[in-house]
């Protein structure tokens, strides 16, 4: 009885937190997404407050002992978060003006490779933080240690770069994931709140009054500004004014160009000589081999 009374008090130990376990590896999902909820709704509070912090960047610098560290520490992080948050935006807020073709051409290839996504979002994530390393090696292992952390870095931008090259099928490597576009967000959909209490507004009998009186006048002064031609009646929009827009760019806005229709994986021409792909792995390699050659540079000095 002595020996089973423990083993059995073990044994109820065990289930105890084998059963707490799936609960307390479920918490930071729920924690990543109230915070992708936070960001969502208050997206201007947030882009607000990513000013500010590089605002104190500018700051920062000479206030303290080591303070450039402690200012490009900052600076990182705010990229980084910065980068996440506007790929964030983007899942939830999809912008409303046509994408450019470098953000179709890395979007499309991103979504048919993980490989090629992961080794983008990596190498965006090394030219962030490699000069932030940089300054820490060099802190605390000097020169030496510094240059031996750049051919690390460079020689895993290279890998990467190769990644992509091959996953596109022997394209020029066009870096970026075209996260840095954030999208225009609805004030409707950043303050819930806001719009309710518009709509109540509204929805009393003198707004609803005034708002219809103002928006039956601006339907009939643009409406009596449209021509409509005799023989098909189609209706042409106002065409800008002196003090407005240029007909340039008003006419510019509704012209489908040849990249606008093309397939996003063909807005990259194909490198199908072998001269040419040797050229591109060249300038792939060409800053590992930089990197090597300044580190045995200071070698030798």
């Amino acid at each position: 009885m002595a020996i089973g009374q423990p083993t059995s008090t073990m044994v109820g130990l065990y289930k105890q937190v084998q059963s707490k376990i799936p609960a307390t590896i479920s918490l930071p999902s729920h924690w990543l997404k109230s915070y992708e909820d936070l960001v969502t709704k208050n997206a201007t509070s947030v882009g607000q407050i990513e000013s500010a912090l590089r605002s104190l960047t500018y700051l920062i610098p000479g206030r303290f002992h080591e303070a450039e560290l402690a200012s490009e520490t900052l600076h990182t992080s705010t990229l980084l978060l910065s980068l996440y948050h506007t790929s964030l935006l983007r899942r939830h807020f999809p912008s409303p003006s046509p994408p450019s073709p470098q953000t179709r051409y890395t979007t499309f290839y991103a979504a048919r490779s993980r490989l090629y996504s992961n080794s983008a979002i990596l190498l965006q994530t090394i030219q962030y933080t490699e000069l932030l390393c940089e300054m820490f090696f060099k802190r605390r292992g000097g020169e030496k240690a510094r240059w031996r952390l750049v051919v690390v870095l460079e020689l895993i931008k290279a890998i990467c770069r190769t990644m992509m090259f091959w996953v596109t099928g022997r394209r020029m490597v066009i870096e970026g994931l075209g996260t840095g576009e954030r999208p225009v967000i609805p004030e409707q959909q950043q303050n819930p709140e806001d719009q309710q209490q518009q709509e109540r507004e509204s929805s009393s009998a003198c707004g609803a009054i005034a708002g219809s009186s103002d928006q039956e006048t601006t339907v009939q002064e643009e409406r009596s500004k449209e021509w409509n031609m005799p023989r098909t009646g189609v209706k042409l929009p106002v065409l800008p004014t002196q003090g407005g827009e240029s007909i340039t760019d008003f006419l510019s806005k509704r012209v489908i160009s040849a990249d606008d229709i093309k397939v996003a994986s063909q807005l990259v021409r194909k490198i199908s000589s072998y001269q040419g792909q040797l050229a591109e792995m060249m300038w792939i390699a060409r800053p590992v081999v930089y990197a090597l050659a300044m580190q045995r540079l200071q070698g030798a000095t």
